[in-house]
């Protein structure tokens, strides 16, 4: 069955210049698959912790023979909210785990078995755990990165005062000192006459809540010690490329450190996270750098 113009467009495995549609798909499978594997046999681990009740509320880490300080990177896959595993989001475990730098990868429940605003709920709860756990190990510095969907998903804590609050009583939040947003999408209405997103079951006011781009922000209460870098490779689809460059915009109201990365030398929507196993990569380094630095 054909798909329309505006779904290719939201589609990000239709624009690479590296394979076709179906064989990028397989690819990044394959791919991710293998280094996962590489990942578990060579580095001490400790998988399947949970943080909620459901069997895919649990997150893995790498790293656990590292010291107790040891900054932690938490990673959120994507699959717009209805696919993925953390079992397949190991691509940042082997290097920075060679850096001394722990690495956190989160599960959550799918739509359309859950809605989006219960995963929202999961992810929240996830990091809540992580930094807890950071807090208690006495790590320097907590960094999150989230791609696609999980980019989304990682920017939801941005967006709710409460939960940071509480983060900031518990002192917590101070730990947390950079997100990483990888290639998302921050507008839902941008996928309203899509396939894609019927199984989400969204209703106006959750489309209108979660479209992280476009909602009020002039009440909204300043994020200071926070760095948020927004990423996107050349060959991702122009409206993923967009929606990022709108939500920087919008984090500059917010947020008082900023970053938009656009990079170049034909890297797509999968091969930005692939080329993370890779410490010599631009968005590699720059992740590095910054967490090496506080």
């Amino acid at each position: 069955m054909s798909i329309s113009d505006h779904e290719i467009n939201y589609t990000p495995s239709m624009w690479s210049k590296r394979f076709g549609h179906v064989e990028l798909t397989e690819h990044y499978f394959k791919f991710a698959t293998e280094v996962t594997r590489n990942a578990r046999e060579t580095l001490k681990c400790e998988l399947d912790v949970p943080y909620g009740t459901t069997d895919r509320t649990k997150y893995d880490v790498y790293g656990t023979d590292l010291p107790k300080d040891a900054p932690i990177l938490v990673f959120i896959h994507g699959g717009y909210w209805q696919e993925g595993s953390k079992d397949l989001a190991t691509f940042a475990v082997p290097g920075f785990v060679a850096k001394g730098i722990k690495v956190v990868t989160v599960g959550y429940d799918l739509c359309p078995h859950v809605k989006l605003e219960d995963i929202i709920s999961q992810i929240k709860l996830a990091i809540e755990e992580i930094l807890k756990s950071a807090s208690s190990y006495g790590s320097r510095n907590v960094w999150i990165v989230g791609h696609s969907a999980g980019a989304h998903l990682a920017a939801s804590i941005l967006h709710d005062e409460l939960w940071q609050d509480e983060m900031t009583e518990r002192s917590y939040f101070n730990l947390l000192k950079g997100i990483v947003l990888i290639g998302g999408i921050f507008n839902l209405k941008h996928l309203l006459d899509t396939t894609i997103i019927a199984p989400l079951k969204l209703t106006k006011d959750e489309i209108d809540a979660y479209s992280f781009s476009t909602i009020d922000t002039t009440k909204s209460k300043p994020i200071q010690g926070l760095k948020v870098i927004v990423a996107d490779g050349e060959c991702d689809t122009p409206e993923f490329i967009n929606e990022s460059r709108n939500y920087a915009q919008k984090l500059v109201t917010i947020v008082d450190n900023v970053q938009y990365i656009l990079l170049r030398e034909n890297v797509d929507h999968f091969d930005i996270v692939e080329r993370l196993t890779d410490t010599n990569f631009l968005l590699t380094k720059v992740i590095l750098d910054n967490m090496s630095s506080e």
